[in-house]
């Protein structure tokens, strides 16, 4: 089934909802207790923080079967990875601006929920903010960061990807401000497709249609940027020249990211729907590690397919945040596949640190089931395999150069060998 919006889909499923909002939460430190301790349930979270007119929502895509069965449309993991690998982009539906947003004549962000989640973060922050610019008629979506740094200013963490090379094309042609929407509070659809970071020249927004048939779009008054119409906030400004400090902030691995020079943000108008959701991520959380992994799931099951007669499961391990090391379930026909599985994941997830390849009798869904194949089906060398100076993660405090030294681990069974012999018994 599909919803309407955010608040729409989150009223659907309140059986999976905690209702805090008879409270007022602080906007430092507070917010993060609740959504931590919901998030270990697959709880969603409804809360209000002081002095803002928005009602937030945390932990809206924390569990992999909401995610599946009620964004995708799907059951299985098979199902979901050639969902997401198929979408296609489709024109959205355009409504006039007018019809969703309310205009403030005041720029003041201090009324927007920006909260502090851990002791050490820069400042206050959005963490489900996604950022649409164009250049050329090409139009990109993508989520990043976004801290407060006055009433009408922000800066945001913006990686060497499709934003980032928008923007250094505008500094190339010697214009100093890029035209930008900043969107919290879109349907859980649009959130995914914007997570996704397909190849520059698709448009992420595109996307929704294929999940969501009622995605509508609109455009923006002032650099007429084209934004979901079923947003709780648009922000509009323009990306400068000058550059301020951006961080700390939790990164997936729970460590404090670095702070570095970011662009300085200028927010020049603000556009709101105070009946909608607002939406809010917990940084090192569920929902993070999964927005951002599930997609090089889907990647890796895809590359590894066409190495191996079968790919039952993939894993981003939670534990590595759900970026660092993933685990495999195939079928094979050679013993040499595995060490084929594991070259194959290396070139759909390039961050990935390590890959375990293993029979599909393992639950790669249970990290002790995981170690535990470790344990009794490691091979010494015969089960290494290594891939030395390659392309890692800059979130990996042990590869800051983003250069770094890749291992997969074969622990398959041999085809030769009495597969009795690793059965794991269970204790009823």
């Amino acid at each position: 089934m599909m919803y309407m919006s955010l608040k729409r889909f989150v009223e659907l499923l309140h059986e999976e909802v905690i209702d805090i909002t008879n409270k007022v939460l602080g906007r430092d430190l507070e917010p993060t207790h609740y959504l931590a301790e919901a998030d270990n349930n697959m709880k969603m979270v409804l809360f209000r923080v002081v002095d803002s007119p928005y009602l937030c929502v945390g932990n809206v895509l924390n569990s992999r079967k909401r995610l599946y069965r009620h964004v995708l449309g799907v059951e299985t993991d098979i199902d979901a990875y050639r969902k997401v690998l198929s979408l296609t982009p489709v024109k959205p539906r355009e409504i006039s601006f007018e019809e969703k947003y309310e205009v403030l004549t005041e720029i003041d962000l201090e009324k927007v929920p920006f909260i502090k989640f851990y002791p050490r973060d820069g400042g206050r922050y959005l963490s489900s903010s996604i950022y649409i610019a164009c250049l050329d008629n090409v139009c990109n979506a993508s989520i990043h960061r976004t801290m407060i740094v006055s009433k009408d200013s922000v800066v945001a963490r913006i990686v060497p990807r499709n934003l980032r090379y928008i923007y250094d094309n505008y500094m190339r042609k010697g214009i100093r401000e890029v035209p930008v929407a900043i969107v919290v509070g879109s349907h859980p659809a649009t959130l995914l497709c914007a997570a996704i970071s397909p190849p520059f020249g698709v448009f992420e927004l595109e996307l929704v249609p294929q999940l969501f048939k009622h995605f509508t779009i609109t455009y923006t008054p002032r650099y007429s940027l084209p934004v979901p119409s079923d947003a709780a906030l648009v922000l509009e400004g323009r990306i400068t020249d000058i550059t301020v400090p951006e961080g700390p902030f939790v990164d997936l691995l729970h460590l404090y990211d670095s702070v570095r020079n970011e662009p300085l943000i200028k927010i020049d108008a603000m556009y709101v729907n105070y009946d909608e959701y607002f939406n809010v991520i917990l940084p090192a959380g569920k929902e993070h590690k999964l927005l951002q992994s599930f997609y090089r799931e889907a990647l890796i099951w895809d590359y590894v397919s066409r190495v191996v007669p079968k790919v039952h499961k993939v894993r981003l391990l939670e534990s590595s945040g759900s970026w660092l090391v993933a685990a495999v379930a195939i079928e094979k026909t050679h013993d040499a596949d595995a060490k084929n599985a594991v070259l194959a994941s290396f070139a759909a997830h390039p961050s990935l640190k390590m890959v375990m390849v293993l029979d599909p009798d393992v639950d790669i869904d249970s990290e002790s089931r995981l170690l535990w194949a470790l344990a009794t089906r490691f091979r010494g060398r015969d089960s290494l395999i290594l891939v030395e100076k390659a392309r890692c993660s800059t979130l990996d405090p042990s590869s800051p150069t983003g250069v770094c030294d890749k291992v997969g681990f074969d622990l398959t069974i041999p085809l030769s060998e009495d597969r009795s012999r690793y059965s794991y018994v269970e204790v009823r």
